[in-house]
């Protein structure tokens, strides 16, 4: 599966584009503020419904322009599906696949599988537990059909409880009535989550001695009680119930876990630097790709912006001969000379496209 042709309108600084991509290692190369992140940020859109950096369709929208149009061509062995969004900046939001309105945006995603290594990429080890809870529900999206279903019971299960605690009710955790479903839900979330990291510590193992990484690095998983079973869940919701109750909200459960990720036993945020943190999380992101080639059968594209400023020149060589050993499609932005970037064997087979005030030549 890959992103075959990329079309862009009024977005951004790119008024027209229209991309043929290929399979591989694809290089968009130029001055910053040329376009390069812009066209990262489209192929997220069109596959999300959400840029990775801005929150409003204005910001998104060309300058004295009404709206944006993003389309792509994406082909998996003889089939291909066409996806198209359009956005205004009056509200306007319209998604289509193959032509008709799609009125499940999941379903973009699931037809278009992405992972991004962004600046930043070392929030994942270093940052809070959020940014690595979204990491799991993305991963697990792709690969288990029922996780999102379950976590919607268990997100409607939150807001639905947090305005009855707000009613400070007598009666006490026996007569909650939202308590039952959010258990079911939220064990269905950990056990998923589990085997999930289970299944990249399979891979990260290997993944980190192609990247030359020699320290032990393991995943573990903190909602490991939840996992245990519904009347282990409803006995954590009972014990947390009059904290509950004082907090308006729901303090237990699998919206406050974590994948910790550990070198040698000891979180790793506590002991690597900034630069040992980059290597762990793109050694993540390849091996969640290989996961979910293993599980689906397809990789998921791969969007990596400035990946020069991420990885010393060392270990981009090695990432890239990873990526191509794997057979992922990537889209990877830089600023430097691609033959400074790469290697000349992955440069040979690469599609390199230089960009400049948003217009993209292929070279």
């Amino acid at each position: 599966m890959y992103l075959a042709n990329l079309q862009l309108a009024r977005f951004r600084n790119i008024t027209d584009a229209d991309l043929f991509l290929r399979p591989g290692i694809n290089l968009l190369h130029g001055d910053n503020g040329a376009g390069k992140t812009a066209l990262l940020e489209s192929v997220h859109l069109l596959s999300r419904g959400r840029s990775f950096r801005a929150s409003q369709n204005a910001q998104l929208i060309q300058r004295e322009q009404e709206d944006l149009v993003v389309r792509g061509q994406v082909k998996a062995g003889e089939t291909q599906q066409l996806l198209a969004r359009r956005k205004g900046i009056s509200g306007l939001n319209q998604a289509r696949i193959n032509g008709d309105n799609a009125s499940r945006q999941s379903k973009f995603a699931e037809i278009l599988p992405l992972q991004a290594l962004l600046p930043g990429v070392s929030d994942l080890v270093l940052d809070g537990p959020g940014i690595r809870r979204e990491f799991l529900d993305w991963g697990l999206f792709h690969v288990e059909q029922q996780y999102l279903p379950a976590v919607k019971r268990f997100r409607r299960g939150l807001s639905q409880r947090a305005a009855w605690l707000k009613e400070a009710p007598a009666h006490g955790f026996q007569g909650d009535p939202w308590v039952a479903a959010m258990a079911a839900a939220g064990v269905e979330i950990s056990q998923w989550r589990q085997q999930f990291i289970e299944l990249i510590n399979e891979q990260l193992t290997e993944t980190l001695k192609s990247l030359s990484v020699e320290f032990n690095c393991q995943l573990a998983y903190t909602g490991e009680s939840f996992a245990e079973g519904e009347a282990q869940a409803l006995s954590l919701l009972e014990r947390s119930f009059d904290r509950d109750r004082r907090m308006g909200a729901t303090q237990v459960g699998p919206h406050r876990s974590d994948m910790t990720i550990l070198i040698d036993g000891v979180p790793a945020r506590s002991v690597v630097s900034r630069g040992q943190a980059k290597l762990i999380a793109s050694a993540l992101v390849l091996s969640y790709a290989a996961v979910l080639e293993a599980k689906k059968g397809a990789y998921p594209i791969l969007l990596l912006d400035d990946l020069g400023a991420e990885l010393d020149q060392f270990h981009r060589q090695l990432f890239f001969r990873r990526l191509v050993e794997m057979g992922c499609q990537v889209i990877a932005t830089t600023a430097e000379d691609p033959q400074q970037l790469v290697s000349d064997p992955v440069l040979q087979s690469a599609t390199v496209f230089h960009v400049e005030h948003g217009v993209f030549t292929q070279k």
